[in-house]
């Protein structure tokens, strides 16, 4: 007689990551992959995209999707840069934080381990800061430099502007 016995492996131990397509000019979907590259979740996101990353922003061991999104807020109606966080959480995406606002005027970010290194406008110049995970949120953490204009933050950063 043969016994056949089966190992249940939750959904949030198996390797998964996250990466995003462009539906059209203003849809873009968020996908979670296993580790044989099948797509195993999705979340819409009705806003334009700017920035796209991927880190471990609330330290949990586990990757999150860091999205820059443009557009309004309950709080501040007008659109602009926003970013969005979200999480692997059992094999689905959930929203980890949906931020109305970093500290100034985002411009544009990236990401630098757990933290995300943000390019804001002051009042008569540009200042790179750091932000990390507070528990909810991101929370200023340092100032990193000050440019006298956007291209010079983006060529401290390495990035290209978007």
């Amino acid at each position: 007689m043969a016994i056949a016995i089966f190992f249940i492996t939750p959904q949030s131990t198996i390797a998964q990551h996250f990466n995003i397509t462009q539906r059209n000019d203003s849809l873009w979907v968020i996908g979670l992959y296993n580790d044989s590259n099948l797509l195993t979740c999705t979340w819409q996101l009705d806003y334009p995209v700017y920035r796209f990353a991927t880190a471990d922003i609330d330290g949990d061991g586990s990757t999150d999707a860091v999205v820059g999104v443009f557009k309004g807020s309950r709080y501040f109606l007008t659109p602009s840069r926003r970013v969005f966080i979200f999480k692997n959480f059992e094999g689905d995406i959930r929203p980890l934080w949906l931020g109305s606002r970093l500290g100034g005027e985002l411009i544009d970010f990236t990401v630098v381990g757990n933290k995300i290194r943000a390019i804001e406008a002051a009042q008569d110049h540009y200042v790179v800061s750091d932000y990390a995970w507070k528990g909810f949120g991101m929370g200023f953490e340092t100032k990193i430099a000050s440019c006298n204009s956007i291209d010079e933050c983006y060529n401290y950063l390495g990035i290209i502007k978007q």
